[in-house]
């Protein structure tokens, strides 16, 4: 379906519309995660900047989408996401972990805000979590805004790289997937081995 609608506007010169496109599939992406909006967005900018679009404009129609999304996540999470928490999640995960985790989001919201837009699969869930967790909206409106603007950038700068290759842009969100959870894994090893050598030390 998506590479139809590729070929289909690869076809068709970009027009003023293309903007507004680019947008709904960021907004679409994050309040649906299973949507591929990054890989569509990718091959849309693509497209788009082959036909004259600049690239600033597509990073800022990502960023308009995907901002407005992750206000309505953010502001759900604020209505619902202690109930979601203390229910379906509380019955799946262990509750001391889960309070922990609740717990750290309540403490460094704005930085796990901030870091969450390069965190596919679970970024979504993670603004509605940080909405349940107290956090106020007007303290999460930054980092939202400068994840999204980093995300969208980065977005946007492999769009234009790729084209509007739509397997090109598959492989190229296959790559940083694959670095961005290989670094998280490398900073979470260090950060446990550093939380023992201080156990340790303070034991001894």
């Amino acid at each position: 379906m998506i590479e139809n609608l590729i070929d289909y506007l690869i076809r068709h010169p970009p027009g003023a519309w293309i903007g507004p496109i680019l947008g709904a599939t960021a907004l679409v992406e994050t309040l649906f995660p299973p949507f591929p909006g990054d890989m569509l967005f990718l091959a849309l900018t693509g497209w788009a900047v082959a036909g004259g679009a600049h690239p600033a404009v597509a990073a800022g129609y990502g960023l308009a989408g995907c901002f407005a999304a992750s206000c309505v996540l953010f502001l759900f999470g604020s209505v619902h996401g202690k109930r979601l928490v203390d229910g379906r999640l509380a019955r799946r995960v262990d509750p001391g972990r889960l309070g922990r985790a609740v717990g750290l989001v309540a403490r460094r919201g704005p930085v796990i805000l901030l870091l969450s837009r390069f965190l596919p699969g679970i970024r979504s869930l993670i603004v509605v979590v940080a909405g349940g967790s107290g956090m106020r909206f007007r303290a999460a409106v930054a980092p939202i805004l400068a994840g999204a603007a980093a995300w969208y950038a980065a977005l946007t700068a492999g769009g234009t790289l790729v084209g509007d290759n739509l397997e090109a842009a598959e492989e190229f969100m296959g790559r940083f997937e694959t670095w961005v959870w290989a670094s998280l894994g490398v900073v979470l090893i260090a950060s446990l081995l550093v939380l023992r050598g201080r156990k340790r030390r303070s034991g001894s």
